[in-house]
């Protein structure tokens, strides 16, 4: 009998271990992860990860603050547009940006806003509508997210929250202002909105994604930013998810960027990257895959294959 024979320490230490994990990202293009803010002087804490797709390989290019030389959140807003028309103008046309906030609330939320329908067009006329209706100029987007965030009342998440894992509902007191400063930026922008549109020609492309989705999937870890109440650090935690992305993604990196990635206590660094990994995973797949019973007007967080390391 099986439990009968004697096994080798080997042997049985391997058993039932599947190989490295894999993902494929686009053969070519341009892929640049932000890690969003909705605070106050938000310029100078936005965080860009730029990734240029090659056959063979995936480079690591920049690391930036695209919006620092401005950091007001109204500047902000105004230079966004510009931003990503420029970027596309780099990427010749074929450039997906992954963004690491809700791009839409949960049904409910919406139909008691009365803003259903706005939102089953898209992320850009859901922003337009939001601003109207909680941005006067008397106001600022502090007080504007913190009156969308009372007038709801009860957090509630999505299905794509739950799907994901996600703790925090998009209007939650920890993501409100995140949220509503991300879809009024949004909606000055021309871009193409997975699952609402269909990547289009001449347009960059916009996804959610989750950057802790992404590195748990990935390698099984918790969070990587440092933990002030204790003091301990999570420097380790990030150098090896930055391994485990070279190894799985073939995501090559200069030191000069890796240094402030695994040194960032933050984390925004990371979560850039792992936003930009997960956006061009998701385009690797034609941005599908999103469940049936998921509501039009919720959207979809985009990510990396669930169990990457099975052979496929």
């Amino acid at each position: 009998m099986a439990g009968d024979q004697d096994t080798s320490g080997a042997s049985s230490a391997v058993y039932g271990r599947a190989g490295q994990p894999r993902v494929a990202l686009p053969p070519r293009g341009t892929v640049i992860g932000l890690c969003w803010s909705g605070k106050e002087g938000a310029g100078n804490r936005i965080v860009a990860a730029k990734v240029a797709l090659e056959p063979e390989r995936a480079r690591l290019t920049r690391l930036w603050r695209p919006f620092s030389d401005a950091p007001g959140r109204r500047d902000v807003r105004e230079q966004f547009a510009p931003w990503l028309a420029e970027e596309l103008r780099w990427a010749e046309g074929k450039l997906v940006v992954g963004v690491d906030y809700a791009l839409s609330l949960a049904e409910t939320h919406l139909r008691q806003l009365g803003l259903l329908r706005q939102a089953l067009k898209g992320p850009g006329a859901l922003g337009k509508a939001l601003e109207q209706r909680f941005l006067t100029e008397a106001a600022d987007f502090t007080e504007g997210g913190a009156r969308l965030r009372a007038e709801l009342g009860r957090d509630r998440l999505r299905v794509t929250d739950h799907y994901r894992a996600e703790l925090h509902a998009p209007t939650s007191a920890r993501t409100h202002r995140r949220t509503f400063f991300g879809l009024v930026t949004l909606a000055r922008a021309s871009a193409a909105v997975p699952p609402w549109d269909p990547p289009g020609p001449g347009l960059p492309t916009v996804v959610e994604v989750r950057p802790h989705h992404v590195a748990r999937t990935l390698c099984g870890v918790g969070p990587h930013r440092d933990d002030a109440h204790d003091g301990s650090s999570r420097a380790t935690t990030r150098a090896a998810i930055l391994r485990a992305l070279r190894a799985a993604a073939r995501l090559e990196f200069d030191l000069e960027l890796a240094a402030p990635i695994v040194e960032d206590a933050e984390g925004d660094h990371l979560d850039a990257v792992l936003a930009a990994v997960g956006a061009g995973a998701a385009w690797a797949q034609g941005f599908g895959g999103v469940p049936a019973n998921v509501p039009r007007c919720e959207g979809w967080i985009h990510s990396i294959p669930e169990e990457p390391w099975r052979e496929r």
